[in-house]
């Protein structure tokens, strides 16, 4: 999955890494452990391509899908939790869409024996089958079940997000991550805003999934 070769970083004059070689492959669960300063979640960006090494190289299987926890947030206010969660889905949240423009020119239109009429039922049955193959009707239910698992009420789903701490607002990012279910998660320091009981349950989740996991 990924190859890291000879992996240098060099600032302010000092180094952070030197000739670092590693390899992660399908299924590893690694933890990394370094005191403060140590350039732990450093190497995480060199990991998610946001950082550049001084020298080295980071080699990447093709179309490996990368979920990365930073210690900063990533997402603007104006949504639900639900909503934020849901932002995982991008392909579902495009299917679903353009499965309601059909839904409504159905119902607007009333030419029932027409081409064009039957080209949009066509159209949405067509569509339909892609939200079902890739998920779409279990959507719903894996959202709620990782918001539950790390902490949230089903109250608190048509909450915005802006009325959250930012622990709680980390919790939402951590969420939308592990929804994305990648092949490679990094996740740094995920378990700061955690209590215990979605302690215990990121750890369950983490031991049974299929990827990688490369955890400060």
């Amino acid at each position: 999955m990924i190859s890291v070769n000879n992996l240098s970083l060099y600032f302010g004059g000092q180094d952070i890494f030197k000739e670092v070689s590693f390899m992660i492959n399908k299924g590893d669960k690694i933890g990394l452990i370094g005191k403060n300063g140590a350039g732990k979640s450093t190497l995480l960006k060199l990991l998610s391509k946001e950082q550049s090494p001084s020298s080295g190289s980071v080699s990447f299987s093709n179309d490996i899908k990368i979920g990365y926890l930073r210690q900063d947030l990533d997402f603007e206010d104006g949504k639900t939790v639900f909503e934020e969660a849901k932002t995982a889905f991008h392909l579902l949240i495009e299917i679903e869409e353009k499965m309601n423009h059909a839904g409504k020119q159905m119902s607007d239109r009333t030419d029932y024996e027409s081409k064009e009429y039957l080209d949009i039922i066509s159209n949405f049955n067509i569509l339909e089958e892609r939200f079902r193959i890739n998920g779409g009707h279990d959507m719903s239910s894996l959202i709620s079940s990782v918001l539950l698992g790390l902490g949230f009420r089903e109250a608190d789903y048509e909450r915005q997000t802006s009325e959250f701490s930012g622990g709680w607002r980390m919790r939402i990012e951590l969420a939308k991550i592990l929804l994305k279910n990648p092949d490679l998660l990094l996740l740094d320091e995920p378990t700061n805003h955690l209590d215990i009981e979605s302690i215990i349950w990121l750890e369950k989740w983490l031991k049974n999934y299929n990827g990688a996991v490369l955890l400060v």
